[in-house]
């Protein structure tokens, strides 16, 4: 009797570690081919150049390294059936910086048919193209989606457009995104947001948004200073050094396009980006950004190659190949059929009007 039940409790076990063991089995595999099915990564080039677009610089300056046809199929995904793949599909754009991809964007977002429009508008958002700021307004005040405030609240912060500043102090005042709106208005900087955060940092509904408000404040002033690059120099500096760079600071330096700022760009690149490759790429989009000067400090960087991380002088690389590839699209002025195929695609999508 005792020999059969611990026969039965050993056959028990072992079915049940079966079942375990199947069951993982079963959720590697499906894993596994999720993951197959998923596009992958952009590349650095990509990267760099949504970065700049995400700024709104101008694209024609800066060729967009992604195949014509391959923007083609995922603007159609954003019409799909599908919920799911229009999220995705629209993901994969605004990763790329494909500007012109945003008005099928917009459709979807607003489409009923979407799944998670939120992430539709947060997308709109790295686009750099304030045309969307009266869109993602009115859906910071969506009366029933929460998850669209936030996101769109977002937004309207990475576009960092002033014509976004009243309408992140009405959502503020709502109270569906909390400290976000505040957050957003530190970004763009505008100094018509001040006597509102002043009165936020008086009066705070919880100390979140008052340091929020403070922090805020604290930008908008580094701004307002007669010459502000050297005190964004600073904050870019100790912000890399103490392992949280601050993006908004390297967007404004890109913004005044003051040649001082270079040598520091290169510097933190080189030495206080501490292996955090989007912190790269954001610092040498702003290299690429600053022109001549930056050009000839990112040549520096390939130069020394042997004295700096491999990642490091990848990222300049690719920053002069699209360098490169926008003189060559300037220079020849042909069809994209007509050029190496190596280019063709790369310089396409600028000639089809895709800003």
């Amino acid at each position: 009797m005792h020999k059969r039940r611990r026969s039965f409790k050993k056959d028990s076990g072992a079915s049940t570690r079966r079942f375990i063991l199947a069951l993982v089995c079963c959720m590697a595999t499906v894993h596994v081919a999720d993951l197959a099915r998923r596009e992958a990564a952009p590349d650095l080039r990509q990267q760099i150049t949504a970065t700049l677009t995400s700024w709104g610089v101008n694209s024609n300056d800066i060729p967009l390294p992604v195949d014509p046809d391959k923007i083609d199929s995922h603007i159609a995904l954003l019409q799909s059936d599908i919920g799911e793949q229009r999220v995705r599909a629209a993901h994969w754009l605004a990763s790329r910086g494909v500007r012109q991809a945003g008005p099928a964007i917009a459709a979807a977002m607003n489409d009923s048919g979407t799944y998670r429009p939120c992430q539709l508008a947060h997308d709109l958002g790295f686009l750099g193209d304030d045309r969307w700021v009266g869109l993602l307004a009115e859906a910071t005040a969506h009366p029933s989606n929460a998850d669209l405030n936030m996101c769109a609240t977002l937004a309207l912060g990475e576009l960092a457009s002033p014509k976004a500043v009243n309408a992140l102090i009405d959502a503020y005042r709502r109270g569906a995104a909390g400290c976000l709106p505040i957050d957003s208005l530190g970004k763009i900087g505008d100094p018509l947001a001040l006597p509102f955060l002043r009165s936020v940092a008086r009066s705070p509904r919880n100390k979140f948004e008052r340091r929020a408000a403070r922090n805020a404040i604290d930008r908008i002033e580094v701004l307002q200073q007669p010459d502000p690059v050297p005190a964004l120099i600073c904050r870019v500096k100790d912000s890399a050094r103490k392992g949280a760079l601050e993006a908004w600071a390297v967007r404004k330096l890109v913004d005044f396009q003051d040649k001082r700022a270079v040598p520091a760009l290169r510097e933190v690149l080189v030495n206080g980006a501490k292996g955090r490759q989007a912190d790269r790429v954001i610092l040498t989009a702003a290299l690429l950004a600053h022109r001549d000067p930056g050009v000839v400090a990112l040549k520096d960087i390939v130069a020394v190659s042997r004295e700096t991380a491999p990642s490091i002088s990848s990222i300049a690389q690719a920053a002069l190949s699209l360098h490169s590839q926008s003189i060559i699209a300037k220079r020849h002025h042909f069809r994209p059929s007509e050029r190496p195929d190596s280019q063709a695609a790369a310089v396409a999508v600028v000639e089809r009007g895709g800003s």
